[in-house]
């Protein structure tokens, strides 16, 4: 076989490969959505991490900084610092843990609050922009699949 002929073949093996590849699609789609929220996210001062955080929050309050980072998928580090950081934006609290010295319950605070509608309207839009290339049963059959998946790996109760 000509080398050139082999080189071909194994071109069209990695990009048959490529394109046949979940990982590959939801990768490219993820650094293309965190893009795409970060930049909506700036005019209010929040970084991606930070809107994943308060957004936990909202859901449910008092959880302790291990519990907010195993839903964001989120090293202890990085929550750790994201945490201070909103908490010096006077977005959250740190009260003491009834039955932890060394855990802190984390709340909002009414301004952290007040930030629910923003973060709504800008998650339903980015949305709304991501899936407009889709029919709105195909958007709902997308959102049932993803849910499937998530929830059989044992992910959608972490974030």
């Amino acid at each position: 076989m000509p080398i050139e002929s082999a080189q071909n073949q194994e071109a069209d093996q990695a990009r048959s490969t490529r394109l046949g590849s979940c990982g590959w699609y939801f990768n490219m789609l993820g650094t293309w959505l965190n893009e795409k929220m970060t930049e909506r996210l700036i005019p209010l001062g929040l970084s991606l991490s930070q809107f994943a955080i308060i957004m936990i929050l909202l859901e449910e309050e008092g959880l302790t900084q291990a519990e907010i980072g195993n839903r964001a998928l989120m090293p202890g580090y990085a929550t750790s610092r994201h945490l201070d950081k909103l908490e010096s934006q006077g977005y959250l609290e740190r009260h003491h843990h009834e039955t932890s010295r060394r855990s802190h319950r984390i709340v909002l605070t009414e301004k952290g609050k007040s930030l629910a509608p923003d973060l709504y309207r800008v998650s339903r839009s980015m949305n709304e922009y991501f899936l407009s290339p889709l029919k709105e049963k195909q958007q709902i059959e997308l959102l049932k699949i993803l849910h499937t998946v998530a929830t059989e790996h044992g992910l959608h109760n972490r974030g």
